[in-house]
């Protein structure tokens, strides 16, 4: 082989072990960030061997304790013996599921809300279930409805009065009140000073018994006008009676029917030795307990839909697929996205605050009081068993993968190692051929 021949040959094999040897270290990296893969693989199976579920403690029919995946759904599930929870957003309000937002925006009063899960008052006679559906009716309803409405255009009306002088004046309601209550009040004692004078002057025979008739039918009529006037109260309602629009639509007339009505319930309230709010009971005392209490929490104390409850200030609807999942609720409870609030489970009581209108009622002794859901005895945790499963298959499949992969760099590296022997070996031969060469070369030219 000629010199230019082996340094060529040379150059060639130079090349290749330089590349060779980039090849080699290259593999070793990639053998080192597959190190780290699977260091990587082994902490995520190691985090999943520590992971924990947030289960709820139920009972069944027969008390055995029964454990749930907690989700929203499962939290506001009624069921007797099962204390209640609501899941409460940044912003303080309940979150709902749509079923209950729907029922709550279909009912105008918390009985309409309980007829929605089934749930019915049942009263202890049948008069009083009678008497009670009556004024609980639209129809009776409406009439007590539009009393409150003429006594309430009673109030913010104006009125056309004239002073001491006889000039003319428009009053709003309150200082027409006074104004006709003092001059009520004069009407009725110069009424009664009139009327004890005519009596003596009939005593001694200066008058007849006609004028005595007269002037007792005056001072009947001032002492009516002066009645109707002893509080703004007493005032608003003979004004809203004698308005003609009310009297052109019935509405005195009308609500006389209701309190009729009303009376013949207050006074069989009296014979049952009872008061109005324990004159029934309920189809289902626990579960009326439960959605009593969801109702206050929604609306407010009032048995009647409030301006809140129509607004929707105190509640918001948790969407589906956020009320059925667990990873959501266990997430949000324990980042404290969302909070956790028990209602009481003290005795509560109705006060009626309007003795003409029993059937609204104000709820006391109801409270839903913040908790933090570690201290809930209902709530327990304990490994997750489907996340490990998955962690550890998904460990086997990455190992396995990485396995193959390193033992695949395995063999290149022997491949090359082997090639990188060669190269070397043949480097060698090639330039000791090639010194000898350059050797004989200047023995001949010497």
């Amino acid at each position: 082989m000629g010199i230019s021949a082996s340094q060529a040959r040379l150059l060639t094999i130079t090349a290749r072990l330089t590349s060779n040897e980039y090849e080699s270290q290259q593999i070793s990296n990639a053998k080192m960030r597959l190190a780290t893969q699977s260091e990587e693989a082994s902490s995520e199976y190691m985090a999943a061997l520590n992971t924990t579920k947030l289960l709820f403690t139920t009972y069944d029919a027969s008390g055995a304790a029964v454990n749930e995946n907690l989700t929203a759904n499962v939290l506001y599930q009624y069921a007797d013996m099962k204390n209640q929870y609501a899941l409460v957003n940044a912003s303080g309000q309940i979150m709902v599921s749509n079923q209950d937002a729907y029922n709550f925006n279909k009912s105008d009063t918390l009985d309409d809300f309980l007829a929605m899960y089934g749930i019915t008052k049942e009263y202890k006679t049948e008069s009083l279930q009678k008497n009670m559906e009556t004024l609980e009716s639209d129809e009776y309803q409406g009439y007590y409805k539009a009393w409150v409405e003429a006594v309430d255009n009673a109030k913010s009306a104006t009125y056309d009065r004239v002073d001491s002088k006889g000039n003319p004046l428009t009053l709003p309601s309150d200082e027409a009140y006074q104004l006709d209550k003092s001059s009520a009040k004069l009407a009725y004692d110069n009424a009664l000073a009139y009327y004890n004078d005519i009596e003596i002057k009939f005593s001694a025979g200066v008058v007849t018994e006609d004028v005595v008739e007269k002037a007792q039918t005056a001072l009947s009529e001032a002492k009516a006008s002066y009645a109707n006037t002893i509080t703004y109260n007493d005032w608003l309602l003979y004004q809203a009676k004698n308005t003609s629009e009310a009297a052109n639509d019935g509405v005195f007339e009308n609500v006389e029917k209701y309190y009729e009505v009303l009376e013949e319930v207050n006074a069989e309230a009296e014979d049952l030795g009872t008061t109005m709010d324990d004159m029934f009971v309920y189809s289902d005392e626990s579960k009326a307990r439960w959605y009593t209490n969801l109702w206050y929490r929604m609306n407010g104390e009032s048995s009647d839909k409030s301006a809140q409850g129509k607004n929707g200030t105190n509640y918001s609807v948790l969407d589906d697929k956020l009320a059925s999942s667990s990873d959501w609720i266990q997430d949000s409870l324990t980042q404290g996205i969302i909070t956790l609030e028990v209602a009481s489970y003290e005795d509560s009581t109705n006060l009626i605050p309007d003795e003409y209108n029993p059937t609204s009622v104000i709820l006391k002794g109801i409270s839903w009081n913040s908790t933090i859901y570690s201290s809930c005895t209902d709530f327990t945790q304990s490994d997750d068993d489907a996340a490990i499963a998955k962690a550890e298959a998904e460990y086997q499949k990455k190992n396995n993968e990485i396995n193959a992969k390193d033992q695949k760099y395995e063999n290149k590296i022997k491949t090359l190692d082997t090639e990188h022997t060669a190269l070397q070996t043949e480097y060698e031969s090639v330039q000791s051929a090639m010194n000898k060469n350059i050797e004989r070369s200047f023995k001949a030219f010497s």
